[in-house]
């Protein structure tokens, strides 16, 4: 017997602006300059992951670019 996998759909948060993302840096004390690089970098993206996957929370995807820089 075959199980089938439910596809659950999660709505798409978003995309942040420059300042939102700007302000989110600063407050959890990530380096400032990295804001904007992250912000553009995900922005000529089309606000999808690396491998073209959409996200569902674009403040994990600032964490993980954060800890990729310090590791």
């Amino acid at each position: 017997m075959r199980l089938e996998r439910k596809e659950t759909s999660r709505p798409m948060i978003p995309a942040p602006g420059l300042e939102e993302v700007n302000r989110f840096f600063a407050s959890s004390d990530f380096p400032s300059q990295e804001g904007a690089v992250f912000y553009f970098f995900y922005q000529a993206l089309g606000w999808q992951t690396e491998s073209g996957s959409p996200f569902y929370d674009w403040k994990a995807l600032a964490f993980q670019w954060v800890w990729n820089l310090e590791n």
